[in-house]
């Protein structure tokens, strides 16, 4: 099935920002690597523009966004022009400009909620510096709020919602939270973004068999920060919730008495064993590091389990 000129330019996009974030080894991108854009039939596209925070090339004719933006003050004390805030479970509450109805840029995402396409969501770290996250979509519209709710998971937006959107109608239109998978697919978008979409532990590129891994549990207390993920293979992840290799709290991975003294072919050999004494890959971006304290605590759990 041919996809229109609209769903190549999305589908290029996407597939260019993850080639981007695993060339990169994280998510985090300068201006002038954003202001690269990326190419579409031999044709070169943006992903954004600098001068504002919701954006659709000239390319695309469907009316709606490709991309949004969130920027940070650049001095202390300065209050940004849109004070865009991270609620609970990752949903990313996103002001719409003051004018209301009367920005087109405001109708671009509209748009963008009504046919439910996919964004990319540049959040502003520093001046110029940005945290690139695809997909996302737009949960909940509203003029009347001046906001609209962005998620990391497509809602199911029924018909009715979507035919009611009035500017004076304080209602922000949209499903509900899902609280449990929002926070779910939130959680494993950033860490596996922040990871460059390969396990820290063999750098598999494979996003299908790539999981989120929390280092303390939901159970124990953890928090649903990158700071508390690592990027694992399905396999590593199973192993390192069982209590089967542990990771120090400078990175090193240890290995259960029981699987160093296990023997089952290339799959195990080179999948677990040569992985003893090695360490794993952090993020080069400090702030997406995984945090020593919670390493400690789950060291002491595995060394517990021995």
């Amino acid at each position: 099935m041919l996809l229109d000129i609209n769903e190549q330019i999305r589908a290029a996009a996407g597939q260019a920002l993850r080639r981007m974030v695993q060339q990169k080894g994280d998510n985090v991108f300068t201006w002038a690597e954003i202001d690269q854009g990326f190419e579409v039939s031999g044709n070169k596209v943006h992903f954004a523009t600098k001068a504002a925070g919701i954006f659709k090339p000239q390319q695309l004719t469907d009316g709606a966004a490709l991309s949004i933006k969130q920027v940070r003050p650049s001095r202390t004390g300065r209050i940004a022009p849109y004070e865009d805030k991270e609620l609970e479970e990752g949903v990313v509450a996103y002001q719409l400009q003051r004018s209301g109805t009367q920005s087109p840029f405001n109708a671009l995402l509209e748009v963008a909620f009504r046919k439910q396409v996919p964004l990319i969501f540049f959040r502003g770290l520093a001046d110029g510096l940005y945290e690139a996250f695809y997909p996302v979509f737009v949960d909940t519209f509203s003029y009347a709020k001046g906001e609209t709710s962005i998620v990391f998971e497509k809602p199911s937006v029924d018909e009715d919602t979507l035919a009611n959107i009035v500017s004076e109608e304080p209602t922000a239109y949209g499903i509900g939270v899902r609280k449990t998978r929002l926070h779910q697919r939130s959680f494993r978008q950033r860490v596996l973004m922040a990871y460059g979409l390969r396990c820290a532990l063999t750098n598999l590129p494979l996003v299908q068999l790539l999981e989120a891994a929390h280092i303390v549990a939901d159970s124990r207390g953890g928090v649903a920060s990158v700071q508390n993920g690592i990027a694992m293979s399905t396999f590593h992840h199973t192993a390192f919730e069982s209590n089967l290799m542990g990771i120090d709290p400078d990175g090193k991975i240890v290995l259960n008495e029981l699987v160093r003294a296990t023997r089952d072919g290339p799959m195990f050999s080179h999948g677990l064993l040569e992985l003893e004494g090695r360490k794993m890959r952090f993020p080069t971006t400090e702030l997406h590091r995984p945090n020593r304290d919670f390493l400690a605590q789950k060291f002491e759990e595995f060394l517990a389990a021995q």
